[in-house]
């Protein structure tokens, strides 16, 4: 079929150039040229979407009125330029490279912090040298960039540093989370041992200290409860000196991670009361609702929950609405 299509091709161009010959070309010779060369446009046309990779043929009216536009508008040369084109493309491809990939440099891990967050060295980077990495020295240097990141991230990277197999590794991640509880302790040591101890803000500051270390993981067992009864008992004092708003949530929260679902929900609601907004506590109110059993209460909170695009509760709203409803 492109043979024929060829043969016509140059069939109708001809015919066009020997009319477009004649010296005393009237009205119906143009209308004859125009005619044989519009043929010929179309043949072509049809002969070079053939010829054209899959990808290149859709959408067909495109791809087939873009040839016959030049082919019809550049007599000869626009033929002629779409063949060679074509011819260029078809035939004579790029040369691809057999190489599936390629060697790359070893970088090493920045040794301070400006140069770690300009890096691409993030938390699961680091993560994956800790687990996988078998040189010891790079595994050491891991734990060394650790101590910059923030300390929520840095203390589940330590902690996983502690199970490794060579001394060094652990003594140093050992090291770097002994470094960060002793300057809470040490915090907490000083604000005891200010003289105004009837503050309030110095209560909770105490307070909030002791749930730092509860929050960051710094203790477990026995020593959480601990700290957390400290917690609430400073944030009591607080309380009976000057109530506030933040007090109150803040010992909801305690109250959560010390299982006294009741006393929590007791002063979540109360935070609300004073004052905060109720996407601020409805998310620790839905917990303690659930943690009670109240699950149709439960999807009334979650269905505060802030609904921007992008926020992590927002599947969480969405699964207890339909539940709900």
């Amino acid at each position: 079929m492109k043979i024929w299509l060829i043969l016509q091709t140059i069939l109708f161009e001809s015919a066009s150039l020997y009319l477009l010959g004649d010296s005393q070309l009237g009205w119906l010779g143009w209308l004859g040229y125009a005619s044989s060369h519009g043929a010929a446009a179309g043949t072509f046309t049809l002969l070079c979407w053939l010829a054209l990779p899959m990808r290149y043929k859709k959408p067909v009216l495109a791809s087939m009125a873009f040839i016959f536009v030049i082919a019809f508008s550049m007599p000869i040369i626009g033929m002629l330029g779409l063949a060679t084109v074509f011819i260029l493309a078809l035939y004579l491809p790029k040369e691809q490279s057999q190489s599936l990939w390629k060697r790359s440099e070893v970088l090493e891990l920045p040794q301070h912090p400006e140069q770690l967050e300009q890096g691409q060295y993030g938390a699961a980077a680091l993560k994956d040298i800790l687990l996988f990495n078998p040189s010891d020295e790079r595994r050491q240097i891991a734990v060394n960039a650790c101590r910059f990141l923030p300390e929520r991230v840095a203390i589940p990277l330590l902690k996983l540093a502690l199970t490794d197999k060579a001394d060094d590794v652990r003594l140093l991640a050992y090291a770097a989370i002994e470094k960060i509880e002793f300057a809470i302790n040490q915090k907490i040591d000083a604000l005891k041992q200010q003289q105004s101890t009837q503050r309030a803000s110095q209560h909770f500051q105490i307070a909030e200290l002791y749930w730092e270390l509860c929050y960051l993981g710094l203790a477990d067992g026995p020593l959480r409860t601990h700290y957390l009864e400290q917690a609430k008992k400073y944030l009591l004092q607080a309380q009976q000196i000057a109530p506030a708003a933040r007090s109150e949530l803040q010992l909801g929260k305690v109250l959560l991670e010390l299982q006294d679902y009741q006393g929590a929900y007791q002063y979540l609601e109360q935070a609300r009361r004073s004052g905060l907004l109720m996407k601020q506590v409805a998310p620790y109110l839905a917990e303690a609702a659930f943690a009670q059993g109240d699950y149709r209460h439960a999807a009334l909170l979650v269905s505060h929950l802030p609904t921007e695009r992008g926020e992590a509760l927002n599947e969480l709203r969405e699964y207890w609405r339909r539940e709900a409803y």
